[in-house]
């Protein structure tokens, strides 16, 4: 279930393979509080939503790489993501598109700002991660994507 606003409340069902336990499908259950008769319906199964051979690693950094090419495949990301929830979503350029690109390669906040061309640590502009990353620094180092 989410939290998050201009989303619809939805959750995921993971299909695993008895013999590896290794997921063979995630399939994707929303609820739209407007319908008739609000219930959880069935949206869609992420391989054959996406067009992708399985679920390993190569295939979801393979994904990643068309949203940075593909406007409507990223379109269709960001409409999955709100669950076609009340945002509306009409076009994603290039900057959009890295952005939809480096949230799903990432998985920090600073990770994904380096990744889109910002410095993590901006204090005119993000003062509170900024600190938060200062204070941090000297356990963790944020130089995945080192710039050019």
């Amino acid at each position: 279930m989410s939290t998050y606003t201009n989303t619809y409340p939805s959750f995921r069902r993971f299909v695993l393979d008895a013999q590896t336990m290794l997921p063979v499908e995630i399939e994707t259950y929303r609820f739209d509080p407007n319908a008739e008769n609000p219930e959880f319906v069935f949206d869609h199964e992420l391989t054959s939503y996406y067009d992708m051979p399985d679920l390993s690693p190569a295939s979801f950094d393979a994904l990643s790489t068309r949203f940075l090419q593909d406007e409507a495949l990223a379109l269709k990301y960001l409409k999955t993501k709100s669950q076609q929830g009340p945002k509306g979503y009409v076009d994603c350029d290039e900057k959009c598109r890295q952005t939809v690109y480096c949230d799903v390669t990432t998985s920090t906040y600073q990770d994904s700002r380096t990744c889109q061309g910002f410095d993590p640590v901006d204090f005119r502009n993000d003062p509170m991660n900024s600190i938060l990353i200062s204070l941090e620094e000297p356990w963790y180092n944020y130089n995945r994507f080192p710039t050019q």
